[in-house]
């Protein structure tokens, strides 16, 4: 029986989906075959659990192309260097992760795989020793040039093949191929189905779209973005390799063609467009010469979702939902719940993709997860999934469509969700004012249920390979990584309660996290229980909820001070410049180490003023003075306050920093001391009086 592209994808879902297991194969010469038999890496118990679910822009430039050769140069060049990062369309997984160690080197494959190694080429050219096709050679090349990357398209040939692409700066022949460079060298072929979107969820098409709202590409075209490094007139070949042999014939305006091209930042392409613009897909093509696109690809969608009364002319916050485990967003016809935000989904592929979740952080960089197995034993982790949703980030704030103030940028989520949230917040703070996370991983190594997906992505805890960070607003935290002044390994990485006590010099988002002690999917003793002494150890600022008798759902924003984040209204309207206190030991919160019974909340009822919120005297925040105004929202308590995020106080280590606390209905002072700023900078006014009503004002003074 022989079934169409989309059809194969729908058998090996309907089987996934079904409680089977099945892979779909990609053969060396792009052949698709099912074999369920022979299928090893069935996604197992641990990795299926239920979770409960929460809750770009058109390029600025003209697109050239070129078909059969002719190109236009119709376009301006891009100021704007390339910082992204590459991804590609490709299948999945491998063997047992328990098997030995594999070969890790990608470019050592086999002959079959590599049509270049050994002697395995064709004679090209026929009995008048022009250039043969056989029959394999593509035909229909096209080329199309936008924002900094060439789209190259072809017809595939009858036969099915895999099929290799070259780039030079001059005419690519038959003759000259070899000086050509081949851009698919690293992990070999391209399969027969670059155009099938195998992560594409509901109601979106199935082929990828490269031009704003064009048609989706047909099931029979092939399709390699490649992200340029300079600008000028770039050659480009398509040659098939079929049953492990690569015909090298070139032949002009079938498989060779040119474009003129220009370096740029890449744009996403508007894929699809609701109710007058209000809800938007978009696809973003990562830099495949930067890329491991052997797990997910390099191609990915993203959501983006209006106000139902969405005003240009005034800016909004930007929401960014991350999903849970398990789960997908959907094409929204306007933001939800009539909140006043521009919303941004990513997608994160997993399960109902016959793939695995990367939790939204990343994964192997040089591990061939379709050839060498799903478990990377040596090489590095890369950010690879925080690289395109901040990437996702950079697109939707600088879309000219759009009316974004990015200085009230929060994210949220559950599950993994709220996982994927924590991790942003304590990375990438100068993006982020808040962070809401339900249910969160705060350590990944302790975690038994999710065990298995951890391990495919980042390989063994006793290996605990090195990280690299890169992309996008990632300089703060490159240190941590391979080559930097702090090298850290992966497993050491994702354990949130060691980075943050590691790293309590750096900036944090503020983070507002809900735990239920019932939790025995994103398990509490491990995961909830150790959090609260983690952050008071590294001062970090922000307000939680432990609560007695829940499990693993959904919390609502319960850990949020709505007054000043507005999150359950959907204001979302604290700023990102804007300091705030870290609270901590107070006398009206929880326990360090709570137990399993009772609810345990932390500063959720302790506020301080804002231009936003303004009950008192704003914060002072200069470069030896820091005031702020805080109260009560319960009864008088006493608390350590730490200025954290702040934008101008920054006192030497080691100085003597004066503090008193006054109270604001009778200008009383009620406590004072001298406080010293510690090796991270930081400086702590201990067990400070926070009175009710108007509150009590806190200064520092470190001269």
């Amino acid at each position: 029986m022989t079934f169409s592209k989309i059809q194969l994808v729908s058998v090996v879902r309907t089987i996934l989906l079904g409680g089977g297991c099945c892979l779909f194969l990609t053969a060396c010469d792009g052949g698709g075959s099912i074999d369920c038999a022979n299928a090893q890496n069935c996604l197992t118990s641990d990795n299926t659990a239920d979770e409960a679910g929460s809750g770009g822009s058109g390029s600025t430039d003209e697109d050239s192309g070129s078909t059969g050769g002719e190109s236009t140069t119709d376009e301006s060049p891009q100021d704007q260097p390339d910082d992204q990062t590459p991804e590609n369309s490709t299948d999945n997984e491998g063997n047992n992760p328990d098997s030995t160690p594999p070969d890790e080197n990608p470019d050592e494959d086999n002959d079959s795989e590599d049509p270049n190694n050994g002697n395995n080429e064709t004679d090209n050219t026929n009995e008048n020793g022009n250039p043969d096709d056989n029959g394999t050679v593509v035909s229909g090349l096209s080329l199309r040039h936008r924002s900094g990357q060439t789209f190259i398209t072809w017809d595939e040939p009858a036969a099915s093949a895999g099929y290799h692409v070259y780039r030079s700066d001059q005419p690519i022949t038959t003759d000259n191929i070899d000086s050509a460079v081949l851009l698919t060298s690293r992990w070999g072929p391209l399969d027969n189905n670059t155009s099938l979107h195998r992560y594409a969820v509901t109601d979106v098409p199935a082929y990828f779209v490269i031009e704003d709202l064009g048609a989706p590409l047909a099931d029979n075209s092939g399709l390699f973005v490649h992200t340029v490094d300079n600008s000028g007139t770039g050659y480009y070949a398509v040659t098939t390799v079929l049953d492990g042999f690569e015909n090298r014939a070139v032949i002009a305006g079938q498989n060779s063609a040119s474009v003129q091209e220009f370096t740029g930042t890449p744009q996403p392409v508007l894929t699809l467009s609701v109710n007058g613009g209000k809800g938007r897909l978009y696809t973003q093509y990562m830099d495949y010469q930067q890329w491991n696109p052997t797990l997910n690809g390099y191609a990915f969608n993203y959501f983006v979702a209006l106000p139902f009364n969405y005003n240009p002319s005034r800016s909004y916050p930007l929401q960014v939902e991350l999903h849970a485990y398990g789960y997908f967003p959907t094409l929204l016809e306007e933001v939800r719940y009539q909140w006043q935000v521009i919303q941004l989904m990513p997608i994160d592929p997993g399960d109902q993709e016959n793939t695995f979740h990367t939790w939204w952080y990343g994964h192997a960089r040089d591990h061939d997860y379709r050839r060498n197995g799903d478990t990377p034993f040596q090489g590095v982790i890369e950010n690879f999934t925080e690289q395109r949703v901040m990437k996702a980030i950079n697109e939707t704030i600088n879309n000219p469509e759009f009316n974004i103030d990015s200085n009230l940028t929060h994210v949220y989520g559950n599950s993994m969700g709220a996982s994927g949230s924590v991790s942003l917040g304590l990375r990438y703070p100068s993006v982020f004012a808040g962070v809401y996370a339900s249910q969160p991983m705060m350590n990944y190594q302790t975690s038994t249920r999710f065990r298995t997906n951890f391990r495919r992505l980042f390989g063994p805890v006793d290996q605990n390979l090195p990280i690299v960070n890169r992309g996008l607003y990632s300089d703060a935290i490159q240190r941590y990584g391979e080559g930097g002044s702090q090298p850290t390994g992966v497993w050491n990485w994702m354990n949130h309660h060691e980075q943050v006590r590691r790293r309590r010099a750096d900036d944090f988002s503020y983070l507002m996290i809900d735990f239920g002690k019932a939790d025995d999917v994103i398990d509490w003793q491990t995961q909830g229980n150790p959090t609260f002494s983690a952050f008071t150890d590294a001062r970090v600022a922000y307000s939680a909820t432990a609560r007695e008798g829940i499990g693993h759902e959904w919390r609502a924003f319960d850990a949020v001070n709505q007054n000043l984040y507005q999150f359950e209204v959907g204001s979302w309207r604290y700023p990102n410049d804007l300091s705030y206190p870290g609270l901590h030991n107070a006398s009206g919160s929880g326990r360090l180490y709570p137990p399993s019974s009772g609810d345990d909340l932390y500063q959720t009822n302790l506020e301080w003023s804002t231009p936003q919120y303004g009950f008192g005297s704003g914060i002072v925040d200069q470069t030896s003075r820091y005031e702020i105004t805080l109260r009560s929202t319960a009864s008088e308590q006493r608390a350590d306050i730490t200025p954290r995020n702040t934008r101008q106080f920054n006192p030497a280590v080691n100085a003597q920093c004066n503090w008193t606390a006054r109270r604001v209905s009778d200008g009383q002072t009620t406590d004072s001391g001298v406080a010293t700023v510690d090796s991270s900078r930081l400086v702590t006014a201990s067990q400070v009086a926070i009175t009710t009503g108007s509150g009590t004002r806190v200064s520092f003074n470190c001269p």
